[in-house]
């Protein structure tokens, strides 16, 4: 309650206590005044009599005596001698008012000095009760309680202008509270008091300067784990290490090239540094766009002139051709004549399979890259290896996929996501397709969803066979991931929350959807109004995939997350990484004093646990934990 509320409900309680006792106090008053007053008349009218007693028979009353008993509204009198005999006795009648009805018979005994002998008694009835409740004396209460009852109203309005500008400073802070910092970072003029309203205003800017700055640091140390400095590229460790978690993953294949530039320390020393940044931005923003068109591809940069590029699930005919198109792009580029232009890039390609290891796989790329140079002129090489590439065409792929939608989708999985102290705290919900006896991963066919425009429908599917699983499971949490693509779609929202509102409230608190980090931090403006909508609902929010990109962490702040699972590539072996360590503790410490948990994806070795929860991640998942466990479709 605010305080200008209870300060009037305080004063307005006072003020009408006073009144109260005001009126009580009054109206005793009145009756102890009005019973002095009829005393008053009673010690008269036994005077009178007393003295007539001495003078006058009995016979003789009735000529003043019942005037005198009018005027003193007495009903009934009678006077007795000393043996009780009543000499004289007389009642009064009277037509009675509305009050006069109310009123109540009193008796008296009255003392006659002169013949104490003698006994007086009358009967009356009592005019206080009239007095107190004559139109004048209502009318003069009413009166007095109206004029107090203003004079309140307008005391309570003055106070409630004077403290406006506390209210103004008690609601800012309220909304402070609340997590609307970034929208009251600056007080209203009208706030009060006046230093309490600046030191908010000054703590508010240096924390948000402290926050940018932490956000600054935070992506300094993504960027030192896996980005290089000069072309912004990723890292030749980022590269072995997204290469290192592919190459455990089963029934993978790809392939890795390796584009080689010519020397850049001895064009710098022939054409100079600002010849050569220039060539080396051109490049790189060359192969930066070539690879954009491919998802799931990766550009590193290597070597001082080397970069790599891995391309999952991927084929040797398929590298060939982007080979082909790169050797291309370069006769277009702008480059002076000085530079020989037939011999700026050579392009070693060297197919994968799981089980191999990333040295065997980058000296082969090397080798081949080696060739393409000695062949002399702007070319590509392709390591020869007996590696069997699985190629699907376009045509293939979306009959494939068409294929398992029109089945009901793709078949479900679930892994269970645990905490430090060992207990369940959800399960994921992971999806598999089958390509006639080979089992497919999501990272090989999900590209070719979004490229085909299946998202949504995909999307629809998964989560239909996600929901009954509460059922299933009366006390477990599950986690679904769900594509940005679908998620924008306002038609997807729609079916999203009808179908979400088909279960209970305690249901719906099961539910944690889970977004890719990049996605998040590109869309984050677009995503908001639809995690108000899950988060209204009762869902949870999850973000996955945490550290494959540079980004900043800024969506902590501004999103209702819960959950934040680092990328499989960050987990390997971090035992032996401390720059992946480093990354941990920094994301760690930006959830502090938030109720997000951070968790670790794809935990393998017991060791790579072990730091992690040094590192203060509090759960994990992957086949340290259980392998996947297929659920059947009834």
């Amino acid at each position: 309650m605010r305080l200008t509320a209870r300060l009037s409900i305080f004063i307005s309680l006072l003020v009408f206590l006073t009144m109260i006792i005001v009126l009580i106090t009054s109206m005793l008053s009145i009756y102890f005044v009005g019973e002095n007053r009829m005393e008053k008349h009673w010690r008269a009218l036994a005077s009178t009599v007393d003295q007539a007693l001495s003078h006058q028979s009995s016979e003789y009353y009735n000529d003043w005596l019942p005037a005198l008993i009018y005027a003193t509204d007495v009903r009934h009198l009678t006077i007795s001698d000393a043996q009780n005999n009543v000499i004289y006795t007389h009642s009064s009648e009277r037509r009675t008012g509305f009050w006069d009805r109310f009123h109540s018979l009193s008796e008296a005994d009255l003392e006659l000095p002169l013949h104490p002998n003698y006994d007086l008694k009358i009967v009356y009835a009592s005019p206080i009760l009239s007095t107190i409740f004559s139109i004048p004396t209502l009318l003069s209460i009413l009166t007095t309680a109206v004029f107090i009852s203003l004079i309140l109203f307008l005391w309570i309005r003055w106070l409630k202008q004077q403290f406006n500008g506390l209210l103004l400073l008690e609601e800012r802070s309220w909304r402070i509270l609340a997590g609307e910092r970034e929208e009251v970072a600056a007080g209203n003029i009208h706030e009060w008091p006046v230093n309490t309203s600046g030191a908010i205003d000054r703590l508010l800017s240096d924390l948000k300067n402290l926050s940018e700055e932490r956000l600054r640091v935070d992506k300094l140390i993504r960027a030192f784990a896996a980005q290089d400095s000069q072309t912004g590229l990723n890292n030749r460790l980022f590269f072995d290490n997204q290469l290192a978690t592919q190459l455990e993953e089963n029934n993978v294949h790809g392939v890795v090239m390796m584009i080689r530039l010519p020397e850049l320390e001895l064009l710098t020393e022939a054409h100079g540094k600002e010849v050569v940044d220039d060539l080396l931005y051109m490049l790189v923003n060359m192969l930066s766009t070539f690879i954009m068109r491919h998802p799931a591809a990766l550009l590193a940069r290597y070597f001082s002139n080397d970069f790599s590029v891995m391309l999952p699930h991927r084929s040797l005919k398929e590298a060939d051709a982007i080979a082909s198109q790169l050797v291309n792009a370069v006769g277009t580029l702008p480059i002076l004549p000085s530079i020989k232009r037939d011999s700026l890039i050579h392009i070693g390609i060297c197919a994968y399979h799981s089980g191999q290891l990333p040295d065997q796989i980058m000296d082969n790329a090397e080798q081949a890259a080696r060739t393409a140079e000695l062949q002399g002129g702007n070319g590509w090489s392709i390591y020869d290896s007996p590696v069997q590439n699985v190629v699907r065409g376009s045509v293939r792929w979306r009959t494939l996929l068409e294929q398992v939608l029109s089945r009901g989708g793709p078949d479900i999985y679930y892994k269970p996501a645990v905490n430090i102290n060992g207990k369940l705290n959800h399960r994921e919900i992971l999806v598999r397709i089958h390509d006639e006896k080979d089992e497919l991963q999501p990272a090989e066919f999900m590209p070719l969803v979004q490229q085909f425009g299946l998202t949504e429908r995909f999307d629809r599917q998964v989560i239909g066979k996600s929901l009954p699983l509460l059922d299933l499971w009366p006390n477990d949490s599950i986690a679904v991931s769900i594509t940005v693509d679908s998620l924008l779609k306002h038609s997807f929202q729609i079916w999203l929350r009808d179908n979400l509102l088909e279960r209970t409230k305690e249901q719906r608190k099961r539910i944690i959807f889970e977004l890719a980090e990049a996605d998040v931090c590109q869309y984050s403006d677009r995503l908001r109004p639809v995690a108000r909508l899950l988060t209204a609902v009762g869902c949870r929010l999850g973000i996955m995939q945490a550290g494959l990109t540079v980004v900043s962490t800024s969506y902590i702040k501004i999103m209702p997350i819960e959950v934040i699972k680092l990328h499989p590539g960050l987990v390997r072996n971090i035992d032996r990484r401390s720059e992946n360590q480093l990354f941990v503790d920094s994301l760690v410490s930006a959830c502090e004093g938030t109720n997000i948990a951070v968790m670790a994806a794809s935990v393998r070795t017991h060791l790579e646990w072990e730091t992690l929860r040094s590192r203060g991640v509090v759960g994990g998942q992957g086949d340290f934990f259980g392998s996947p466990i297929r659920i059947p479709t009834s």
